[in-house]
């Protein structure tokens, strides 16, 4: 490899060989750069881009020629001829231009490598020309092998070079560099290694000539300073280049965006459910969707452009029924309307015939210009109505609810104090609605309820309201003059109520009861006529053959003595004033005594004693019976487990007791706390309370049971449904109505009903204990008919526990 350095650069200095080829690397970096930016650019710009490739190609062949001769030590100092010299520029530039176009305008490798071929060609001619010009004086000796060898390097390196630079990618740009630099390198070198200089010296010459280290000094800063500028232009070029590439893409960018932009304003336009429409300063119509033609009942395409508000306006108005005189005028102070609101911004609601709604609205943008957009808000509209609505009726019936009521009763008062008018108040009630529930469902109870709320509803007449308050209770109200015209309607209600409503296959016989409070003279305020009304009702409900009853000032005194029992019933609860009797029971058959029943005792403070028949039902009604069953229970629990015998206790349970799950849990925690044993206690319920929810009762019923508590039917035999109760539930013991023993003595019919009741307590192996068993004569029938147990004044007066004072039937048989 030395050898070969050798042969080459034998007799040059390295120094400027190296100079030489840097220059040679430059400007074939030039040339290559050059030729690939000048293949993207159109034919007039591709020609200039050519032209500055070929200048730089071949500046830079011939500076590195004569750097290279700079570097050659032939022994003597050279000289050039200035016409050859500079005739070898511009040869070395025209040959490598044609090379050069020709690699551009070429269609495939083998055309781009013929364009390399004739840049190798110059370089060639260039090199020969610029030995042709020195000033030698001797015989210039050449090797033919060596000169052919230089001129095919050039030719073959610089064709590869074109088409390695061409190609795609910037590794190819800096291999097609490489390889033209090594072409002219490789020819530059080779050709002198085929001179040889040993017979020559040089030429006194008087002409135009130049020394040649300052020339090629020359040449070389010229060259350099070229080519900077050609690579200077090249990056100035593509820089300009890209930014009018990104320039291209941001528009092309923005186009599409715009473009994106407008597709989508089209679309949203098209599909909104709005009217919107642009105007201008001067109110014309700009812009408009087709939602706005369709609003103003136009055809979907017509076109509004250029129509004014007014135009606008008046197209609105013949969707309303306006005589045609008027409809000018109405569309003139209608645009008005809106260009005041098109200044300032804001909206405005316009109904067209009750039926539709458009809401417009305006808002500005600053310049003079507005959007307006259109809405149909019919739908809203109605929401918003039946909202209303379902605020202030009743959702079942549609009938007004209690707060619609308030309103219209409110307002009824002031117009009939304006006018001196009376109000009748109706309340309404239906008669055992919740047997109806329990015996054919709720959707049975529902339908009655709109039926009879639709009859209702259609015998009304003018100044007539009827609400529902909620369950079966209505309430009505009748503005009048003369009290025949209240009794009119009163008539009417009183014709709804009692008759039938069919629902599938069940018909459904209805009837109510009618409580009447009279404006003024019965109160003057809405809550006390609604409380007299109330009043009448209860009275008209207790009282069989009344259906219609009016209210009465005895009525409220009557309820202020319930409120005043109630109120002492809580106190007596509190101060724990009541107190247990007991009334024996005992075997028929042999005068033993079974057990006790458990009696509640109230002495009321300035009242004196006051009997269960008058408390119980106001303790039910004020919620103080579920309490006052609960301290009976546990007090005569707690009692028992004292007695010196082991008697068993019989306590009563009231219908509201045996509709709430706790009772279990409450006969548990007794047992527990007193000690008595389960076996010893004995619940009595009657058949009205199991009756009330008779799934649920006996439900509960059965869980006391399980606890070894005894069940007993009280009352029984004045039920409607007595056996089919005595079917439902295995009690332990049926206790036969006092009512039953009045006539035992002397009526055979009432002797042959508790002889059935005996037998039947026989047949299902049920124990009877007959109640008010109060003479001989009646003792002895139920021993005669088998009858196991008895209780009355007979055997035993209620009286408290007192075990030194024990009656015993064998004295008084």
């Amino acid at each position: 490899m030395f050898a070969v350095l050798d042969f080459f650069f034998r007799g040059h200095d390295l120094v400027f060989v190296a100079i030489a080829a840097f220059i040679c690397l430059l400007s074939a970096y030039a040339c290559v750069s050059l030729l690939r930016h000048a293949k993207r650019m159109d034919k007039r710009a591709r020609l200039i881009w050519t032209t500055i490739s070929a200048i730089s190609v071949g500046l830079g062949i011939w500076a590195t020629h004569f750097v290279a001769m700079l570097a050659f030590r032939p022994g003597f100092a050279l000289q050039y001829d200035i016409v050859l010299t500079g005739a070898s520029l511009l040869l070395a530039i025209g040959v490598c231009g044609a090379g050069l176009a020709m690699a551009l305008q070429a269609k495939g490798i083998a055309d781009r490598f013929l364009g390399g071929a004739v840049i190798g060609v110059g370089i060639s001619n260039m090199h020969y020309m610029g030995i042709a010009a020195l000033l030698l004086d001797g015989q210039l000796i050449w090797d033919g092998r060596l000169i052919g060898a230089s001129i095919l390097a050039g030719i073959v390196l610089s064709g590869f070079a074109v088409v390695v630079a061409m190609g795609p990618g910037r590794q190819r740009l800096f291999g097609g560099a490489a390889l033209l630099t090594l072409a002219i390198c490789a020819m530059h070198f080779t050709a002198m290694g085929a001179a040889d200089f040993s017979n020559c010296l040089p030429l006194v010459h008087e002409g135009a000539e130049i020394d040649g280290g300052m020339m090629s000094i020359i040449v070389a800063l010229i060259t350099l300073f070229i080519l900077s500028a050609a690579l200077g232009s090249i990056v100035l070029d593509e820089a300009d280049r890209r930014r009018t590439e990104r320039e291209e893409r941001r528009q092309r960018n923005d186009a599409d965006r715009i473009a994106s932009v407008s597709q989508k304003l089209e679309l949203a336009l098209t599909h909104m459910g709005q009217g919107l429409a642009l105007f201008s300063e001067d109110g014309k119509v700009m812009l408009h969707n087709e939602r706005l033609n369709e609003l103003l009942s136009l055809p979907r395409h017509a076109m509004l452009e250029g129509r004014t508000l007014e135009d606008i306006c008046v197209v609105a108005t013949n969707q309303v029924s306006i005589d045609l005189a008027k409809r000018d005028q109405v569309a003139k102070e209608l645009a008005e309307q809106h260009r005041m609101l098109a200044a300032q911004g804001g909206q405005a609601v316009h109904s067209f015939d009750g039926e539709r709604f458009l809401r417009v609205q305006h808002n500005p943008i600053g310049d003079g210009r507005w959007v307006t957009l259109m809405e149909d808000i019919s739908d809203s509209k109605r929401n918003e109505a039946a909202i209303a609505h379902l605020a202030k009726h009743d959702t079942l019936t549609g009938l007004p609810n209690r707060a619609r009521f308030e309103e219209v009763f409110d307002n009824a008062l002031a117009d009939a104090e304006a006018q001196k008018t009376q109000i009748g108040i109706v309340a309404i009630d239906l008669d055992n609605f919740k047997d109806i529930n329990d015996s054919y469902g709720h959707a049975t109870g529902d339908q009655v309820l709109r039926v009879l709320s639709e009859r209702l509803s259609n015998l009304l007449k003018p100044g007539e309201v009827i609400a529902r308050l909620g369950g079966d209770e209505f309430v009505a109200i009748k503005q009048f003059s003369v009290i025949e015209s209240l009794r009119d309607f009163l008539d009417r209600i009183e014709g709804v109520l009692f008759g039938s409503v069919q629902y599938q296959d069940v018909v459904v016989a209805t009837s109510g009861s009618i409580g009447v409070a009279i404006y003024p003279q019965d109160g003057k305020e809405h809550s006390k006529l609604l409380s007299n009304a109330d009043l009448a009702l209860y009275r008209a409900k207790a009282e069989f053959e009344t259906r219609i009853c009016y209210y009465e000032s005895e009525m409220d005194e009557h309820a202020r003595q319930r409120r005043a029992m109630a109120n002492d019933l809580w106190h007596a609860l509190e101060m724990d004033s009541f107190n247990l009797v007991y009334q024996v029971q005992k075997s028929v058959s042999t005068g033993e005594v079974t057990g006790y029943e458990v009696l509640l005792r109230w002495d009321r403070p300035g009242h004196g004693p006051v009997s269960p028949a008058e408390f119980i039902p106001v303790a039910e009604e004020c919620g103080a019976i579920s309490a006052i069953g609960a301290w009976v229970l546990k007090t005569a629990c707690i009692e028992a487990a004292s007695w010196p015998e082991p008697h068993k206790i019989a306590v009563n349970v009231s219908g509201l007791q045996l509709a709430q799950v706790e009772l279990v849990d409450l006969v548990k925690m007794v047992l527990f706390q007193s000690g008595l044993s389960p076996e010893r206690l004995e619940l009595e319920v009657t058949e009205t309370a199991i009756i009330t929810d008779k799934k649920r009762a006996l439900n509960i019923l059965r869980q006391i049971r399980e606890l070894g508590v005894s069940i007993a039917i009280d009352d029984f035999g004045t039920g409607y449904s007595s056996l089919a109760t005595l079917r439902s539930f295995p009690f332990d013991k049926i206790k036969l109505d006092r009512s039953f023993m009045n006539e035992v003595e002397h009526s055979e019919q009432s002797k042959a009903i508790v002889r059935a009741i005996l037998a039947l307590g026989k047949s299902l192996s049920v124990p009877v204990l007959a109640e008010g068993v109060e003479t001989v004569e009646q003792l002895n029938v139920l021993r005669l008919e088998g009858c196991t147990e008895a209780q009355g004044f007979l055997l035993g007066r209620p009286a408290a526990m007192d075990w030194d004072e024990v009656p015993e039937l064998a004295a008084i048989a």
